[in-house]
């Protein structure tokens, strides 16, 4: 049947329900939020592509220039900035997008059962993920790591080692993708033990050669062998500074403890239907066992880091599908049984609702990048503050989290600090911490690096202590202040 008689069909009313989930999905991801990553990533991918290198020594700073940098997602940059050169932040947001809906597409097509089943397990685990949608390289990890699962599901194990070349010089997010295969190939193993059958060998072997060649892989990038030292180093560097999204998932706010009741629940159906992983006394489809056996491999690492634990609920959401089998059902109270030749669905209807409603988020979508909408973060700073921090005479004080967008904002003026944080000694990054956590004075900090002029959020108390010592407000707005150092005394 062609795509033309289906739509003469119509859908049906869950699909038409998935189709809405769908379309409210992609418009979320289509408006996700431009973040300070998204604009030193820009600033560098003007570089690679001006100078046709990728940068070793940090520049954007004067308080770590000439030290090492070990920019290990430089291929995000100049794709990045090419899909800013050719469309502006819009294409820059649909090709960051893309990468969203590519992984929820994959995602959806590795679940099984019916459709409200799978409507329902969506709506339950993905509010998880949603907090990763901002434009940024962990998007591509978003969609490799859905399509790592489905080559391993279906066999096609020759392509991984090419997926794990690109992902190395994209996202660190390999890693974990190494952490998936390595699991995989022990489980075909396991199986292969268990089993006996002749798929189960020729699986075992194919990624027992696979494995050592992804790992190869990630070895073609500028850092070289350096990669595996630097993903370690970098998450010594990121609990020391206490990043947010790497400190573990607990249950001190409201994504916390909705991570746990969906884990606890996931958790409970793996051990209810244990016996799903077993069919007649025979073992399951191969593709059953390695997403349940990826998602439990997951969430210990979801445990560790709350950035992890929208990824645990991506791969939980199809495990959780085959754990219920093709036979759950969700019934829906308000959804009763008709009457024989009722005729209670309605598919010219409901595709006609499904088609409508696609083309008024295809409408807003549209105008939010005409309007350039607040929400999707394209203008973060008053043109008035880029001003007032372009005129400040001396080297400028910023905090951790804006510095990046002062790199792309204001590519003449150096920056403190900024929150690519591998080029600056701990040391330093702490050290402006303290200072933005009051837990040491400013004016040692200042001293030491001849600070005369601070561009702070309004929040910040620095800018009530800067003042007490009669620092010069030269703008304000409801987010950011910038202020001068007083003119020093004049000498007797």
């Amino acid at each position: 049947m062609t795509i033309g008689q289906r739509l003469r069909r119509g859908v049906s009313f869950a699909d038409m329900a998935l189709g809405l989930l769908f379309v409210a999905l992609a418009t979320r991801a289509l408006t996700m939020e431009a973040s300070a990553d998204t604009y030193w990533h820009l600033r560098t991918g003007a570089d690679i592509l001006r100078t046709g290198s990728v940068p070793r020594v940090d520049s954007y700073s004067f308080t770590a220039a000439g030290w090492p940098w070990r920019n290990h997602e430089w291929l995000w940059e100049p794709f990045a900035y090419g899909c800013f050169r050719v469309g502006g932040m819009a294409l820059l947001s649909l090709g960051g997008g893309a990468f969203v809906i590519a992984g929820l597409a994959l995602i959806f097509r590795l679940m099984k059962g019916p459709a409200w089943t799978r409507f329902a397990l969506l709506l339950v685990g993905l509010p998880l993920s949603m907090p990763l949608w901002a434009l940024r390289p962990h998007l591509f990890t978003l969609a490799a790591l859905p399509l790592l699962l489905t080559l391993l599901a279906r066999d096609r194990l020759w392509p991984i080692p090419p997926l794990f070349l690109l992902w190395a010089n994209v996202h660190g997010g390999v890693a974990l993708g190494g952490v998936l295969l390595g699991v995989a190939t022990g489980l075909a193993l396991l199986r292969w033990w268990l089993r006996r059958a002749r798929d189960d060998r020729r699986r075992a072997i194919a990624l027992a050669v696979v494995l050592p060649l992804a790992a190869a892989a990630c070895l073609a990038t500028p850092l070289g062998a350096g990669i595996f030292h630097f993903l370690s180093d970098s998450m010594v560097r990121i609990r020391a500074v206490r990043i947010g999204e790497w400190q573990p998932t607990g249950l001190a706010d409201a994504y916390g403890v909705y991570f746990w009741i969906v884990a606890a629940a996931f958790l409970s159906l793996t051990v209810v239907r244990r016996r799903a992983l077993r069919a007649d006394g025979h073992a399951a489809a191969w593709g059953d066992w390695l997403l349940v056996a990826a998602a439990l491999a997951l969430f210990p690492l979801a445990i560790v880091a709350v950035r992890n634990a929208g990824l645990f609920a991506l791969v939980a959401l199809p495990a959780a599908s085959r754990l219920l089998g093709p036979a759950a059902r969700v019934r829906l109270p308000w959804r009763r049984a008709a009457a024989p030749g009722a005729g209670a669905d309605k598919p010219i209807a409901n595709l006609a609702l499904l088609a409508g409603l696609a083309l008024a988020a295809a409408g807003f979508v549209g105008w939010s990048y005409r309007s350039q909408a607040p929400a999707l973060g394209w203008r973060p700073i008053d043109a008035r503050a880029l001003a007032a921090v372009r005129a400040c005479d001396g080297p400028l004080y910023n905090q951790y989290d804006e510095g990046g967008y002062l790199i792309w904002f204001v590519p003449d003026k150096p920056v403190f600090v900024d929150n690519r944080q591998d080029p600056y000694p701990i040391d330093h990054i702490v050290a402006q911490l303290d200072v933005q956590w009051e837990r040491a004075p400013y004016r040692p900090l200042f001293e030491r690096w001849g600070i005369r002029c601070a561009f702070l959020p309004v929040a910040s108390s620095t800018i009530a202590a800067l003042a007490r010592d009669g620092w010069v407000t030269r703008y304000r707005d409801e987010r950011f202040a910038v202020l001068s150092a007083p003119a020093p005394a004049p000498s007797p």
